[in-house]
């Protein structure tokens, strides 16, 4: 089609044909002429120069963090005749796109390309499609072509280092007997001897009572426990999706504690997302890929379910949570971590973090995500001195 100046060159080569008809002068029907001829001949060739491209794109890293930078590879093929210099512009969501010059490409070539891709809010970001823009010579005439195919790029809420969360008293510990995935090895506490029965490890045989006794016996320690954490994003709590992206972070950066430990940690939102008990690095993958997606919800789903509420729990919640204490009363240890709306509106003169740890409690008042390590930190030590652990 044309662009603007080739309806500029048609509208001219009509006027000056209208002049030389008017005043009689050849030489005016010799320009007017020209001119409309070079614009049908521009048009017509790019009408029959279709572009036949073919895109593939790579985005790496898949998952990247609020504040990373990721790259998008792209691998352009040509399937036609030779194409002229091009215009490519690739849409990315919740921008303007990226645009790059695609140099001439002869049949099955193909051509790369790369950009760099900031990452300024979590969610999932579409990149694609492609769209292709072609101008011949002169700039009269355009084809476009448009690649359909697209890539998702997650980005994960920031995350903050912190120490992990410490574990509920030992009075609170249970035992996950249903779920023995989650049973670490032997505990090395010693619980009593017994006689052999086929099947045990024979390394666990008692040498020493053996002989006492004349018959084959063997030590059998104490169930090992595990520390549960459970993590509550009470997003019901939170009316905007700045202040969701703030809780996120800080559970994010909770759950991501816990990737070099051997305790099970589960995710809660108050719309009922759960990521279930799960362990690792594999299990935080898990929970952030959910905090990448989580947003604002009006009331609560009904989060908590007693019959799965054990070890610590730690509640990322608003200024008026939508989560009693009471609903809490199973967890062993419980831990509140409050959002000012400071922490996610710069209008709001800020309010300083503070951190208060009594009766085995941890209370936390964030007025901006930058405080969240010092603050944690300093709620945990307290906790455990006053506690007398080391």
């Amino acid at each position: 089609m044309p662009t603007a100046r080739g309806w500029l060159c048609v509208i001219f080569g009509g006027a000056t044909i209208v002049a030389g008809r008017l005043f009689g002068l050849a030489e005016l029907y010799i320009i007017g002429t020209a001119l409309l001829a070079l614009a049908l001949i521009a048009i017509v060739v790019a009408v029959m120069r279709p572009l036949r491209l073919a895109v593939g794109r790579t985005v790496t890293p898949a998952r990247l963090h609020v504040g990373s930078v990721g790259r998008v590879e792209l691998a352009i093929r040509n399937g036609h005749a030779k194409t002229p210099v091009m215009t490519l512009t690739d849409h990315v969501q919740g921008t303007s796109g990226a645009q790059l010059l695609v140099s001439p490409l002869k049949p099955n070539e193909v051509s790369r390309a790369a950009y760099r891709l900031p990452t300024e809010r979590r969610g999932i970001v579409n990149v694609g499609p492609a769209d292709f823009e072609a101008i011949d010579p002169f700039g009269l005439a355009t084809r476009r072509f448009s690649a359909t195919s697209v890539g998702q790029l997650v980005v994960y809420p920031e995350i903050i280092p912190l120490p992990p969360a410490p574990p509920s008293p030992a009075t609170e510990r249970r035992l996950m007997s249903d779920n023995p995935e989650f049973l670490g090895g032997r505990s090395e506490e010693f619980h009593a001897l017994r006689q052999y029965v086929p099947g045990d490890d024979v390394r666990r045989i008692n040498w020493a009572a053996t002989a006492r006794h004349d018959d084959l016996i063997v030590r059998e320690d104490e169930a090992p426990t595990q520390n549960h954490l459970t993590v509550i994003l009470d997003n019901a709590s939170l009316d905007n999706e700045r202040a969701v992206d703030i809780a996120a972070s800080v559970a994010g950066s909770i759950v991501a504690s816990m990737r070099r430990r051997t305790d099970p940690f589960r995710l809660l939102t108050s719309d009922a997302q759960d990521t279930g008990f799960v362990l690792g690095t594999a299990g935080v993958e898990k929970a952030l890929s959910l905090l990448a997606i989580v947003g604002a919800v009006d009331t609560s789903a009904g989060i908590v379910n007693p019959r799965d509420s054990q070890g610590a729990v730690v509640v990322v919640t608003g200024p008026r949570p939508a989560i009693a204490r009471t609903d809490l009363a199973a967890y062993g240890r419980v831990m509140f971590i409050s959002l000012d709306p400071s922490s996610w509106d710069s209008s709001i003169a800020r309010t300083a973090s503070s951190s208060n740890a009594s009766a085995g409690e941890i209370q936390i008042k964030l007025g901006r995500l930058d405080d969240l390590a010092s603050v944690w930190a300093a709620a945990i030590s307290t906790l455990l001195s006053s506690s007398g652990r080391r």
